[in-house]
């Protein structure tokens, strides 16, 4: 039986559209043609600019070319790859600015994280890694392309708020940590990073503590009694930050609900930050004294041993306003006092007192640094500043540490109730 030389051309059966071409139910010759080929494209029309556009296993790739003999042998180099099944696209995933905003508003809902932390995070992120990454899809940030946005960072315009400035070490550091917390995004959920690009790239040193520079024991009395002098609320809330070791916020949000005067002690679980209330930084409620002899020359470091460390008690008590709601803050009553004016009194006390200025946080370090001199225990240290760990305090405060004389234990606290001082 010859062939017939006039063939009908083919016309699928509905079990073939049911099925199709390859097997695959509800799929029409046409899907097959979308979901896997090569075009070529002049684009914008006119422009002479030819373009290769490729879709693949739900994958859509353009590449310019320029001209259209080359891009049409581009182009059929990509139709041999497709049909030997050679050809595999990199899985480049969503933009880096698609995955940050993701990243952002997933994050804060799933772990245990401050709003002040979120907020820094969300700073970093929209002034400084999307205008860089962007529109970089996020299969293509590199080791080498974090080094270029850090060299970027560190130049004389890696600032956002100076212009001509380099970024702070400090801040980058954070803004390398939301990085590497977005990259990890792409690795476990989007699955288009083999490894986070970002763990490990860029290392800075710790701050030195060279940095550290707290008072001598005649400094701190110079400035509480210059400040008792010109403003004597103010004097009282120095005592309490020299002799607790507290945050500055923590300090501010200070109510006398928190205070027990019979103990000379105040429980610290809240922090005035950005104007506004939340916890304190380790998210842990603890105890402190404000009696640490801190001021005097003495070996002393146990609280309320010395009359000058007693002191304090009668600053909170003469306080010009008293209210009687307990959530009223000691420093400020209805509204704690601002950083911005607490900055600029400590300014002006400074200068009256003839001291070398130094920020306020130093009293927190001239409180670590002079209760480790006197050789206290550095557990116990550590639970009254609110430190992460004792570790902390061994890095940071070594120096300060007594050398060769027997270290005292951390039983020794316990010891304070028996003498009345606690």
């Amino acid at each position: 039986m010859l062939d017939n030389p006039h063939p009908r051309p083919y016309r699928p059966s509905r079990l073939a559209l049911a099925t199709g071409v390859n097997g695959e139910r509800g799929q029409r010759p046409s899907d097959v043609e979308t979901a896997m080929g090569v075009r070529v494209r002049e684009k914008p029309t006119g422009s002479k600019v030819y373009w290769v556009f490729i879709c693949h296993k739900k994958q859509r790739r353009a590449k310019r070319i320029g001209a259209r003999r080359e891009a049409e042998r581009i182009a059929s180099e990509i139709r041999h790859q497709l049909a030997a099944g050679d050809l595999h696209l990199p899985q480049t995933g969503p933009t880096f600015k698609e995955l940050a905003e993701e990243w952002l508003e997933r994050y804060p809902l799933t772990r245990s994280v401050s709003v002040t932390t979120m907020e820094n995070y969300r700073s970093f992120t929209r002034q400084h890694l999307i205008p860089f990454f962007g529109a970089m899809p996020v299969g293509e940030i590199t080791y080498v392309k974090i080094e270029d946005f850090v060299a970027a960072k560190r130049g004389p315009s890696g600032s956002a708020r100076l212009p001509g400035k380099p970024l702070r070490e400090s801040t980058l550091s954070v803004g390398l940590t939301t990085l590497r917390l977005i990259l990890d995004r792409a690795v476990r959920v989007h699955r288009v990073l083999a490894a986070n690009p970002a763990a490990g790239a860029v290392r800075f040193k710790r701050p030195d503590d060279d940095a550290l520079d707290p008072f001598a024991a005649d400094e701190l009395r110079a400035i509480l009694t210059t400040a008792r002098r010109l403003n004597a609320p103010f004097a009282a809330f120095l005592r309490v930050w020299a002799q607790t070791g507290m945050r500055e916020g923590e300090v501010l949000a200070l109510q006398y609900q928190d205070i027990d005067f019979g103990k000379g002690t105040a429980v610290i679980r809240r922090t005035w930050t950005r104007e506004r209330l939340g916890p304190p930084k380790t998210r842990r409620t603890r105890v402190v004294s404000f009696l640490h002899p801190v001021t005097e020359d003495t070996a002393e470091w146990r609280p309320g041993l010395t009359a000058d460390s007693r002191r304090v008690l009668g600053e909170i008590r003469g306080l010009p306003v008293r209210p009687l709601e307990p959530e009223a803050f000691v420093f400020g009553v209805e509204r704690p006092w601002s950083p911005r004016w607490v900055r600029a009194e400590w300014r002006r006390v400074l200068q009256a007192a003839g001291v070398r200025y130094r920020a306020p946080e130093q009293l927190r370090h001239t409180f670590a640094s002079t209760l480790l001199s006197r050789n206290a225990p550095a557990v116990y240290v550590q639970e009254q500043g609110g430190w992460k760990s004792a570790a902390v305090l061994f890095r940071v405060y070594a120096r300060w540490m007594p050398q060769g004389q027997p270290a005292a234990t951390p039983a020794q606290p316990a010891n304070l109730g028996a003498s009345g001082a606690c």
